[in-house]
């Protein structure tokens, strides 16, 4: 009996300082019911021993894999930019070494996209949280309700906000190299990958937790979150093609405008857009003062 040939699979594992995690995470790779896979795995310059962890498992498992260790650090777009070039799968996964998969995650991914179209350039799953110490916590989202949708659905539904989950996701080749490199200038590049990709293909979604997510007790300082909040603004108005979200965009621009904190990030980008509210437009343009803004917005 001859068995077929399973179409290969590259898995990228990054890391930062993540060092304690990287055992449990190349474990869930080798561990993959899916028989065909090349391993590329990347540190950024980590001050830990995240790379003698990555060589010693590589050694004591006899596990083939592409090395991409920095001796400067460069920023994650930069790694994952290069690992894009030794890449030679059909489908593609990028995973952060602290997050983990389940055994079945890409067996189960590659048989939905191959059940679809061409039409589709990803699929994503479902995922568990995780502590620290690998214990599962309450979910972070209801996956299932947010990716259970007809895919135009879901299409209109990325723009409104990213439901998507990155370690989850695996990509067309084709997809990944279409949509470009990576940008070093976004802190939310998955999110613009997704949306690049959504402009291109169909997304599928496979209803059950394939993977493991762990969270960490560090907050998000405030300038951080107002800054993700901004580029989240920022590509919705470059990608809302059709003004499905044009409501949205100008409630939050207008509000922004409101209270002195557009920046010019974002102004530049709303000049471009062409579903512009014209009261907004013009006060703009114009460059009314907002006080003066707020109470013509009462009144008219």
């Amino acid at each position: 009996m001859i068995l077929e040939k399973k179409d290969l699979v590259s898995i990228v594992v990054c890391s930062y300082n993540q060092g304690k995690y990287i055992k449990e995470c190349l474990d869930s790779v080798k561990a993959q019911t899916y028989p065909n896979i090349q391993l590329i795995v990347a540190d950024d310059a980590s001050p830990d021993n995240s790379v003698q962890v990555f060589e010693n498992w590589l050694s004591e498992n006899n596990y083939p894999a592409i090395t991409n260790f920095h001796q400067k650090n460069t920023g994650l777009a930069t790694v994952l930019n290069e690992c894009i070039e030794l890449i030679e799968g059909k489908y593609v996964k990028i995973i952060a070494a602290d997050d983990f998969l389940h055994p079945d995650s890409i067996q189960e991914c590659v048989e939905k996209l191959e059940s679809l179209g061409e039409d589709y350039g990803m699929v994503f799953s479902d995922t568990y949280a995780i502590d620290d110490n690998s214990n599962i916590l309450p979910d972070i989202a209801d996956y299932d309700k947010l990716g259970s949708v007809p895919p135009e659905t879901f299409k209109k539904d990325l723009l409104i906000g990213n439901r998507i989950a990155a370690l989850t996701v695996l990509m067309k080749k084709e997809a990944l190299i279409k949509t470009g490199k990576y940008k070093s200038d976004l802190l939310i590049e998955d999110y613009y990958r997704w949306l690049k990709i959504n402009a291109l293909y169909s997304t599928a979604y496979v209803p059950r937790k394939l993977a493991y997510y762990r969270l960490h007790d560090s907050n998000i300082s405030s300038a951080r979150k107002e800054r993700i909040d901004e580029e989240c603004l920022y590509l919705q108005m470059i990608f809302d093609k059709n003004g499905d979200i044009k409501g949205i965009i100008n409630y939050k621009i207008g509000k922004l405008y409101e209270s002195n904190k557009l920046s010019d990030f974002l102004l530049t980008q709303f000049k471009e857009y062409p579903y512009k509210r014209r009261k907004l437009k013009l006060a703009v343009q114009y460059k009314i003062p907002a006080p003066l803004y707020k109470f013509l917005s009462k009144i008219i």
